[in-house]
């Protein structure tokens, strides 16, 4: 069940269940009445089909991922049916709609019973926002942004994503339109659908053409050409209202996973990179309160933690840079320690900021530091973003085809993850936490960033692709 966050007092929260055979089957059947009986078991809540105690009018629905990967797999990998997928699952994502004043108490029980839960959140792709009617291409072109960070150093040793899976997290993208504007072959697999109740289903490679993941997906394998392309479409298209889409986040992490530990993982073996180009704007959406901007035991931050054991996984830091903030910032969620929120503000995953071709910060680039909940010592500061890399350019002989936002920047940064985890690459079985840590160490510093090891704009500085690999 998807819908808004919070409508008429009321909020709904994602609860993950055990993926127990009669919970899975009820699950599939819709069983409402049973998930409610089950869950009563497990909290000690007495709940019914209408009611919990003291919380009128429960509502149950349930979310699944359906997989869209039908690829032929390598020879001696037998794809498992959609059943065998759904017993493998390491959990089932539901979501329960309840009063908005009654969310936090409700979510402590269900945390006290051992479950995964976290509030709804409405997510927005990082798109740009630029005042005063400056253009985006007056910035450069995209061979000056891949220069900034220093891509040939990749390119020239044929790091080019052979043998690695990059999967784009997003609206979905537009295959057809990435033949046509990739200077290389499309090296797509397949993807994943969404399929939201009284809405057409999301499929994987079919999204619009001039789309926000469209862009982020060209920026990647611009810098990995070779890398297997997959699509996730999980993120809404963009539409006049903000609709909350956590719940599909997490069912689509938790199924991915499933999937490449049954069989995507020996059918196509090799490092998986994740790119996220999307977070929050607007706290004021969240019910309650920093459920999951300032929550590291929200759901989604739960699963960020333990995808941070095998995958890396790339963030967008946010467009609510103190100069230039995107018009959907809330008047709270902009500037310094104000705009890297939720899961980008984690510690497992890499937060990419924008910065133009020549090194300049990009005033809408969101500052840190991160949301102190995320900090991993008491009193420590969240050193968030890690990295810049480039955004505001656009197509050498396309000057109207323009990439922006830190989503622009978080493309291009996963595209060099999957380089740097190329077959040959001395930095392919690297952990993601000390390829992180390399990225920042190895970060080149410009002029303009304040000469210590960490700075608020620019993170630890600018990706330094030749830097990595030295």
């Amino acid at each position: 069940m998807s819908g808004s966050g919070t409508s008429h007092g009321r909020a709904q929260v994602i609860v993950e269940l055990p993926n127990e055979p009669e919970m899975r089957q009820a699950f599939l059947d819709e069983n409402t009445d049973l998930i409610a009986r089950r869950m009563n078991g497990m909290t000690s809540l007495v709940i019914s089909k209408d009611q919990v105690v003291g919380l009128p009018a429960f509502r149950i629905g349930r979310v699944t991922l359906p997989s869209a990967a039908q690829q032929p797999p390598e020879p001696g990998v037998e794809r498992p049916s959609d059943a065998a997928i759904q017993a493998a699952l390491a959990g089932l994502i539901c979501v329960v709609e309840i009063p908005a004043e009654r969310t936090s108490g409700y979510m402590t029980s269900l945390r006290d019973a051992g479950l995964r839960v976290g509030a709804q959140a409405a997510f927005e792709a990082f798109d740009h926002w630029v005042p005063n009617g400056d253009r985006p291409g007056t910035f450069h072109t995209r061979p000056a942004a891949e220069a900034l960070i220093r891509a040939d150093a990749t390119r020239s040793r044929n790091l080019l994503g052979q043998g690695v899976n990059l999967v784009v997290v997003d609206e979905g993208f537009s295959l057809a339109a990435l033949r046509r504007r990739a200077a290389q072959v499309v090296n797509y697999i397949d993807g994943w659908g969404t399929y939201p109740p009284n809405a057409a289903p999301n499929l994987p490679g079919q999204a619009a053409p001039d789309g926000h993941g469209t862009m982020v997906a060209l920026n990647a394998i611009s810098l990995a050409p070779q890398a297997r392309l997959w699509d996730a479409p999980v993120r809404p298209p963009r539409i006049n209202d903000v609709v909350p889409f956590a719940d599909y986040a997490a069912a689509a992490l938790i199924w991915i996973e499933a999937e490449i530990r049954l069989w995507l993982g020996f059918a196509f073996p090799g490092p998986w990179v994740f790119c996220h180009p999307w977070g929050i704007y607007d706290r004021r959406l969240e019910v309650p309160a920093d459920s999951y901007t300032g929550d590291p035991n929200h759901i989604l931050n739960l699963l960020f933690r333990v995808l941070d054991n095998d995958r890396d996984q790339v963030f967008a830091a946010g467009n609510g840079g103190q100069f230039a903030p995107h018009p959907r910032c809330g008047p709270g969620d902009i500037g310094p320690g104000q705009s890297i929120l939720g899961g980008n503000s984690s510690p497992h995953i890499l937060t990419i900021g924008a910065a133009r071709a020549d090194g300049i910060w990009i005033g809408y680039s969101s500052q840190g530091p991160g949301q102190p909940g995320f900090a991993t010592a008491p009193g420590s500061v969240v050193e968030k973003p890690d990295l810049c890399a480039p955004s505001h350019f656009c197509e050498p002989t396309d000057a109207a085809w323009i990439s922006s936002g830190t989503s622009a920047a978080c493309g291009v940064a996963a595209g060099a993850v999957a380089a740097l985890r190329s077959q040959g690459s001395p930095l392919r079985s690297m952990p993601p936490h000390a390829l992180r840590k390399r990225l920042r160490d190895r970060a080149r510093q410009p002029p303009t960033m304040a000469q210590t090891p960490y700075d608020l704009r620019f993170g630890y500085g600018i990706l330094d692709l030749d830097a990595a690999l030295r």
